[in-house]
């Protein structure tokens, strides 16, 4: 009986998937900050990795994130919030003034670079990756518990690495 790799089935499905990078970095456009707000319906799309400003309609003092797994968030002044991806799902944001009153709710819906998913199926085993020029794990609810539990510790061992030292606190 032939059986198909993994490795083989993600390299096919990656090479449908990758679009050459002048092609994507066109439709980028640079908006200055002054331009920004927050979007619509209160719903603000991230990239895992990638961060990203929010204006606010007023001064804030306090951010808050449903679920710091997901995303982070710091006020750069009082007025502009910094948003990171930090692994796909959805989570809400907070900020607060100085009295304690609501300056913005969100939802911040956090997905992998480009939205470019591929899903490998074992039989009953499922993994996720996100492809561009190369394929790497994301964490997808649903996956197999071991690729699940790998690329959960990776994560969180990368993220410490991004951690501020306690010698150089941000």
């Amino acid at each position: 009986m032939y059986r198909r790799s993994t490795g083989a089935v993600l390299v096919l499905a990656m090479s449908a998937l990758v679009r050459p990078a002048a092609a994507d970095e066109s439709k980028m456009a640079i908006v200055p900050v002054q331009q920004r707000s927050m979007g619509a319906e209160g719903v603000e799309r991230l990239v895992v990795d990638f961060a990203k400003t929010v204006a606010l309609p007023r001064p804030a003092s306090t951010v808050i994130i449903g679920n710091t797994g997901i995303a982070q968030a710091s006020l750069s002044d009082d007025r502009t919030v910094i948003l990171t991806g930090k692994t796909p799902g959805s989570t809400n944001l907070i900020v607060i003034d100085g009295d304690g009153a609501e300056v913005a709710n969100l939802i911040l819906d956090v997905v992998a670079g480009s939205g470019r998913l591929v899903t490998v199926h074992q039989g009953v085993r499922r993994a996720t990756f996100t492809c561009g020029r190369r394929c790497d794990p994301v964490l997808l609810v649903g996956d197999d518990a071991d690729h699940f539990n790998a690329t959960a510790s990776q994560i969180a061992a990368r993220n410490g690495f991004s951690a501020p030292s306690p010698d150089n606190q941000q």
